[in-house]
């Protein structure tokens, strides 16, 4: 005869064994994960002005002619921004513009921080700028620099604690950088920013 082996399930006693461990373990990682996300949307926001910050410098040296990188809240969607845009230091907004006679020429735009279309949201990025426009020449230099751009979220706390914030430079030879303003430059850390 032959013997007919008997499946065998889970009780419910393993079951709600299994979910406690489960739900354990998810309310361990979600702080960790709210972290890991606020410092992914900074990350990203950098990067944007950072590859805005490049593209002018490229622009510029290309073209051989003045290119600027604006901070605006003006909508870039607006008719004319490389004209029409009004430059703030707290800007929303970035465009790339290069000179073209007494007008301006655009070359690229970006709405938002990542996601933060009005600049005014206490959940928003918030970026501040020591100059709402930066002027590159024709050899890639920035004239009147050097300049720098922070990028905080004041919504998912202090900088330097978990939250990594960012800054950009500019140096005035025109290289662009991208820091950590929290990190110490005295310990070694490489992400610090230059003194």
């Amino acid at each position: 005869m032959l013997n007919v082996a008997h499946a065998r399930g889970l009780t419910i006693i393993e079951l709600l064994v299994g979910i406690t461990i489960v739900a354990v373990l998810l309310g361990l990682g979600a702080p960790a994960m709210g972290t890991y996300l606020q410092n992914s949307k900074l990350a990203s926001a950098a990067s944007s002005y950072f590859n805005g910050l490049q593209t002018a410098r490229t622009e510029a040296i290309r073209r051989n002619i003045k290119t600027e990188f604006v901070l605006t809240n003006t909508s870039v969607a607006a008719s004319d921004p490389a004209n029409n845009a009004v430059p703030t230091a707290t800007g929303a907004n970035w465009i790339v513009r290069v000179a073209s006679g007494a007008e301006w020429g655009l070359v690229e735009a970006k709405a938002g921080a990542e996601g933060n279309g009005s600049g005014t949201s206490s959940t928003a990025i918030q970026v501040s700028s020591s100059a709402s426009a930066i002027q590159f020449n024709g050899f890639g230099a920035a004239g009147g620099g050097p300049y720098q751009i922070d990028i905080t979220n004041p919504a998912a706390g202090s900088c330097g604690v978990n939250i990594r914030c960012r800054r950009i430079t500019v140096s005035a030879g025109g290289q662009v950088a991208s820091c950590d303003p929290a990190a110490s430059a005295a310990t070694g850390d490489s992400r610090a920013c230059p003194p």
